[in-house]
C-alpha cells in the first residue's frame, strides 16, 4: 500500500484503555495512521495544526465534549468527515451531531473491533462520494450560467449578422439604382466625381461585408460551443441524478 493511500485519523477519547484499543485496531489494518488525543481541547489544537482525513470523537469527555469539538469544526467550516462515539440511549445526541455535519455515529457498547475499520473506511468513501457529487453540482450550476450567457451571445450575434447583411443588401441595391438613374444625367465632370464617390462606397461595402461574414462565422462557432455545453450539462445533470443515492457498500451504518 502506498503512503498516500494511508488515511490520517484523529481520535479523541478520554478513556485511555479504549483509546488504545481504537488506535491498535485501526493501525493493525495498515490502512490508517492514528493521532490519539485524550480530550476535546487537545483535539482542537491538533486540528488547528494539521489536516486529517477522518475525525473520531467521543461524545462524553471532560471539559470540551465531542459535540463541542464537532460544533467548532462546523463553525470553522473544516472539510473533514466526523464519526461520533456515543453511549447507550444517546440517539438524541447522535441526531444533533448529524445536524452539525457528522457523517456517522457509533455506540460504544456495540463496538466490534473487526467491523470498526470497515465503518471508518466506509465513512471516508461516503465523504469522497458526497464531495464528488457536490463538485459536480457546482460545475453543473456554472455550466447552466455559462449556457445562458452563450445563448444570449449566440442570438445577439445571429441577429446582428442578419441586420448587417440586410443593410448591406439595401446599400448595394441603392448604389446600383443611383448609378443607373443618376449617372446618365450628370455632366462629364460630375460623372467622374460620382464614379469616384460610388467606388468609395463599394469599397466600404466590401469591408463591411467581410466583417458581416466574420460575425456569421463567429455566431456559428459560439452556437456550436453552446450546443456542446448543453450536452455536457445534460450529462452532468443525469449523473448527479444517479448519484442521489450512494452505491451499495457506502450506506450509513446504524
Amino acid at each position: 500500500m502506498n503512503q498516500s493511500d494511508v488515511l490520517r485519523v484523529l481520535v479523541a477519547e478520554d478513556e485511555e484503555s479504549f483509546l488504545r484499543v481504537l488506535t491498535t485496531v485501526l493501525e493493525s489494518t495498515k490502512r490508517f495512521t492514528v493521532y490519539p488525543c485524550e480530550g476535546g481541547e487537545e483535539a482542537v489544537e491538533a486540528l488547528k495544526r494539521s489536516q486529517f482525513d477522518i475525525v473520531i470523537l467521543d461524545y462524553k469527555m471532560p471539559g470540551m465534549s465531542g459535540l463541542n469539538v464537532l460544533q467548532w469544526i462546523h463553525e470553522q467550516k473544516l472539510d473533514t468527515p466526523v464519526i461520533l462515539l456515543t453511549g447507550a440511549g444517546s440517539e438524541n445526541i447522535a441526531v444533533e451531531a448529524m445536524k452539525l455535519g457528522a457523517y456517522d455515529y457509533l455506540r460504544k457498547d456495540s463496538f466490534d473491533r473487526n467491523h470498526f475499520p470497515v465503518i471508518v473506511n466506509g465513512v471516508y468513501e461516503r465523504y469522497l462520494f458526497k464531495k464528488d457529487k457536490d463538485q459536480r453540482e457546482i460545475r453543473a450550476r456554472k455550466l447552466e450560467k455559462d449556457i445562458a450567457a452563450f445563448e444570449l451571445l449566440s442570438n445577439s450575434l445571429a441577429t446582428f449578422a442578419q441586420d448587417v447583411t440586410a443593410t448591406l443588401s439595401d446599400v448595394t441595391q441603392l448604389t446600383d439604382e443611383s448609378e443607373q438613374t443618376l449617372y446618365p444625367l450628370l455632366p462629364a465632370p460630375g460623372k467622374e466625381h460620382f464614379k469616384s464617390y460610388l467606388g468609395k462606397i463599394r469599397e466600404e461595402y466590401r469591408i463591411l461585408l467581410a466583417i458581416g461574414r466574420s460575425i456569421v462565422s463567429l455566431s456559428r462557432v459560439v452556437n456550436d460551443h453552446y450546443l456542446k455545453m448543453q450536452s455536457l450539462h445534460q450529462s452532468e445533470v443525469e449523473l448527479i441524478e444517479k448519484m442521489k443515492t450512494p452505491p451499495e457498500g457506502i450506506s450509513r451504518t446504524n
